[in-house]
């Protein structure tokens, strides 16, 4: 059966079962009153000062506290689908790269990640792809979630090119008691099961002045993947655990400091991927990539609100330290009988192996396996921003100014060593085939400003500017040579990689009326460049340039039948330039480079809208498009491996043309002060590949597929029950499809039907 049909039928019933509920929850609520509920108004932050979403000139979704518990998210994994044009690919937690509007590649990351004001980057590893790895705190106790789209650089820095995602937690109030808990569990079909437990208080230390908020948690999800080689069932599974301390300190009416310390823990006992052809999720890797991460973040804010204007001030530090552990079997298989290799092995100089050399070589690669990457990386970035905002002229003229400074230093050790056959481990002490080492040195200092004037009371004009200076320092070595991927024992060397220039935004809105906004801007994102460390690289692929582009959009935002619906639509064109991608090199066994590559066009598309016929229903849609294309053909194919590169008109991969999700609730009086409670939801998204040309060996095409998932219960004063079913008709997916010499056909899939139930008390 075609997988593209059955995915958008799927997704045409639950749409087709969204509508039914429309109509059964009519009919069933004959004796209740005309509506009279208007869609909720949303405040959000964007602009760095408080805005109503509807009133915010810019392509903007904001996800809030009830519709993440109602769909059951706990992590960015959970959401995504519901906010168009937003993506995410990556197999475990903190290995997940975030992609908007198609704006997708290798190195620093294209999508802006912040809680509250704290941007958080991962790792660059030892591919220098810093964006491939991405924080994930849980959810619990938060406020909303912000999404902008398009480049927000002006405000939110270079690694804001795509957009930007906020995270906005819950503050500690100075005035209340307060309390929540939340508990669930869960079964997973063909797999462990799971569970969670949340709790948050909040206690005002001294009444109106200084008040503390404690959050914590523990999830553990059950594993779905299991290991042909080793008998092993449900590697995959997961458990994550920490907790947020919040104080909030209001000395005086004008001045209010916040501070926040956060602190998660993750582990994940084995890879997610699978192999198509040992089965439906099925490994067939001799290892277990086994992986964990630990987050500690401190921030602390300062908001001081002066007559003329208020002074924003931040400070955050935070520690990451990762284990990426990953399957090095497959580059001694391929290796195994290699002249290339065997000369290095007897340490040859233009002398071919003689059979004999080879089979003794071929014997000691053989020795040497299963094998594993080991990977220990950790970073520590240090970021301060100081803002202000005001008005002037009788709040004709809006203003944002600010500076930012950054400091960012991350490693990452590579060993290639050994693995015990049976438990699929790295055998202790390392038994090590290679070992290298990266460090990276990050600075950067921003000025940025925006200026809104409103030339009338209904158009406004903005531009705004960011002038960055940003220089980084790649440096390495490899201590213990590895004749199979042939990386030589090397000295200590650095790189330089500088940059510096401006961003820009322009935008012009008006409102046509109250109820609708029509607007336009030109706004341009900058990604910096770095520097490969890669054994034997030649000299002009080490260093790599930033890359651009301009994204030019025009908008519409409105509200009808007395605020009953809203209909948000946005347009776009990215012209995005000299951008940079990851390539193989013909340097050596699996080692991966970053260069500057050919030129994309990407159009598209959002349209979101809410609707609320009547009284305790809420029926809401996303639709997103993103044709991103090469508008040239890459260049440097003389130095990657043959096919890879891509040419004029090819797609960038993993990225959907067509997303889209629908939501439907709807709550009713059961009893005395008892309510009932349905909601539905569904998304699907579009087919994509794995690389750009359809002609390379290691193309794989992604088909698309949709995702349903319901939720029944009852709700009373501070209480609540539930029932849940999340992937209700066990869609396999899959999210990606990937191959590579000897690892053909990796696929990471969706969570199979997972079944559960949660009860929460507030208080």
């Amino acid at each position: 059966m075609n997988l593209n049909r059955t995915a958008f039928r799927t997704f045409r019933r639950a749409a087709m079962a969204t509508s039914a509920l429309a109509a059964l929850a009519a009919a069933g609520a004959h004796a209740q009153e005309a509506p009279s509920a208007a869609v909720d108004e949303i405040i959000v932050t964007a602009l760095k000062r408080s805005t109503s979403l509807q009133d915010t000139p810019l392509s903007i979704s904001a996800v809030g506290e009830t519709q993440l518990s109602r769909i059951g998210a706990t992590g960015i994994n959970d959401y995504f689908r519901q906010v168009p044009n937003l993506s995410l690919d990556g197999g475990t937690p903190s290995n997940r790269r975030i992609t908007l509007r198609g704006v997708r590649s290798a190195g620093e990351a294209t999508t802006g990640l912040y809680y509250d004001e704290t941007p958080l980057t991962g790792p660059t590893g030892t591919t220098q792809d810093a964006g491939s790895t991405t924080p994930d705190i849980n959810l619990f106790d938060v406020e909303r979630v912000e999404v902008l789209r398009g480049p927000q650089g002006t405000l939110y820095g270079s690694g804001s090119m795509g957009g930007t995602l906020r995270v906005i937690f819950n503050k500690a109030d100075t005035n209340d008691y307060a309390g929540a808990v939340e508990a669930q569990a869960t079964t997973t079909k063909n797999g462990d099961g799971g569970y969670y437990g949340k709790g948050m208080v909040n206690v005002p230390l001294v009444e109106d002045k200084l008040g503390a908020r404690l959050v914590l948690y523990r999830e553990q999800r059950g594993g779905y993947v299991d290991s042909v080689p080793l008998n092993k069932q449900d590697i995959n599974g997961s458990t994550a655990s920490g907790g947020r301390l919040m104080l909030t300190y209001t000395p005086t009416e004008s001045l209010t400091i916040r501070t926040t310390a956060a602190l998660q823990n993750e582990e994940v006992d084995g890879q997610a991927s699978w192999s198509a052809a040992a089965g439906r999720y099925k490994s067939d890797r001799r290892t277990i990539a086994q992986s964990n991460s630990k987050l500690a973040l401190y921030n602390v804010t300062a908001e001081w609100d002066l007559d003329v204007a208020t002074l924003t001030a931040t400070s955050s530090y935070y520690k990451w330290k990762m284990l990426r552990n990953s399957d090095w079997t497959n580059n001694i298989a391929n290796n195994r009988t290699s002249s290339a290799a065997c000369g290095r092995y007897f340490g040859l100089s233009g002398t071919t192996c003689s059979s004999a050399q080879l089979s003794q070589y071929t014997a000691w690669a053989d020795s040497r396996g299963p094998a594993v990457s080991w990977q220990p990386m950790s970073l520590e970035t240090w970021t301060h921003e100081l803002r202000a905002s005001g008005s002037l002229f009788e709040d004709k003229l809006d203003w944002t100014g600010g500076v930012y400074y950054e400091t960012r230093k991350d490693h990452v050790d590579s060993i290639q060593t050994r693995a015990d056959a049976t438990t699929g481990m790295a055998i202790q002490p390392f038994d090590a085939l290679g070992a290298r080492y990266i460090d990276n040195d990050v600075k950067q200092t921003a000025f940025f400003g925006e200026l809104s004037y409103h030339v009338t009371d209904a158009l406004t004009v903005t531009g705004g500017a960011r002038r960055f200076d940003y220089d980084k320092t790649v440096s390495g070595a490899v201590t213990i040579g590895n004749v199979i991927s042939n990386s030589p024992v090397t000295a200590f060397s650095q790189v330089d990689a500088s940059a510096k220039g401006w961003v820009q935004r322009v935008n012009v809105n008006y409102e046509v009326s109250k109820s609708l906004m029509v607007y336009a801007q030109a706004s341009k994102g900058f990604r910096p460049g770095g520097a490969n460390n890669i054994p034997g690289l030649t000299t002009g692929l080490v260093a790599f340039a930033p890359d651009s582009l301009w994204n030019y959009e025009a908008g519409v935002k409105s509200d009808w039948f007395d605020r009953r619906l809203t209909v948000n639509l946005s347009a776009y064109q990215i012209d995005w330039d000299n951008i940079q991608v990851q390539a193989q090199a013909n340097v050596g066994a699996n080692f991966f480079i970053i260069t500057n590559a050919g030129a994309a066009r990407i159009r598209g598309f959002e349209l979101e809208a809410t609707l609320r016929p009547m009284t305790g229903l809420t029926l809401s849609s996303a639709i997103g498009v993103s044709d991103a294309k090469l508008t040239e053909d890459q260049t440097n194919s003389s130095v990657v491996v043959s096919g890879s590169t891509g040419l004029e008109g090819d797609r960038l991969p993993f990225v959907p043309k067509f997303s889209g999700s629908v939501n439907a609730d709807y709550t009713w009086p059961i009893g005395d002060g008892l309510n009932g409670l349905v909601h539905l939801d569904a998304s699907y998204t579009g087919k994509t590949a794995s690389q750009f040309r359809p002609t390379f060996v290691y193309y794989e095409k992604v088909p698309s597929y949709a995702v349903v998932g319901a939720r029944v219960g009852v709700e009373g004063e501070g209480w609540g029950a539930y029932a849940f079913a999340q992937n209700l008709t066990n869609s396999m997916g899959p999210v990606s499809i990937t191959s590579a010499a000897g690892a053909l056909d990796q696929v990471v899939s969706l969570t199979p039907r997972t079944l559960g139930v949660m009860v929460r008390r507030t208080f």
